[in-house]
């Protein structure tokens, strides 16, 4: 989740959640992240990372953003799951940044932050890639619609029974082979 790049400034770090929530969603509304590892993407991403202090050692470290593409760009297969807000939340020592086990509890507490009222429709996930591995992030979901009201999706990521006639999966487009790939998600979109 190491966002900092040199020359890059740190992310703000906040010391209460309520000004860190209310400032990461202005920032979330400054652009949709796509999956793409472009220049724009990467600033987007950068502005939508913050810290909060939640000892004077300890940091949880949070992007913020809103998420589009998992249907549209042939990741999964159900249109409910094309758009979310996203929150990855990982926990680092201060000022070295080095990653600390994840803390559910204090994770709970920054989610609902976040969610409010709608957390319980979060989809959550642990960290995936040796990244996110190393530095233990933990990602939130909310999925919404089209104008980003929060929705509780209709079955399973790849469910067909709401996909349009004609949508492909990324694999079937580009012709593929998932064997010797190592991306559970991909395989999965494959079939």
């Amino acid at each position: 989740m190491q966002l900092i790049l040199p020359n890059q400034p740190r992310p703000i770090l906040f010391t209460e959640l309520a000004p860190l929530v209310s400032f990461a969603r202005l920032r979330a509304k400054r652009g949709i992240y796509e999956g793409r590892a472009e220049k724009a993407t990467m600033q987007l991403l950068r502005q939508c990372s913050h810290l909060y202090s939640i000892a004077p050692d300890v940091s949880a470290r949070l992007i913020y953003s809103r998420d589009r593409g998992h249907h549209s760009n042939g990741w999964w297969k159900n249109p409910d799951y094309e758009r979310c807000l996203h929150l990855s939340i990982s926990f680092c020592v201060n000022p070295t940044d080095a990653p600390l086990p994840f803390d559910k509890r204090q994770a709970q507490t920054i989610a609902e932050a976040f969610f409010e009222s709608e957390t319980r429709k979060c989809w959550v996930e642990p960290p995936y890639s040796p990244e996110g591995k190393h530095a233990d992030v933990h990602h939130y979901r909310l999925f919404c619609d089209p104008s980003w009201t929060p929705i509780l999706p209709r079955g399973e990521v790849y469910n067909r029974d709401f996909t349009e006639v004609g949508w492909r999966s990324f694999s079937e487009i580009h012709g593929r082979s998932t064997d010797n790939v190592d991306a559970p998600w991909l395989k999965a979109a494959s079939e």
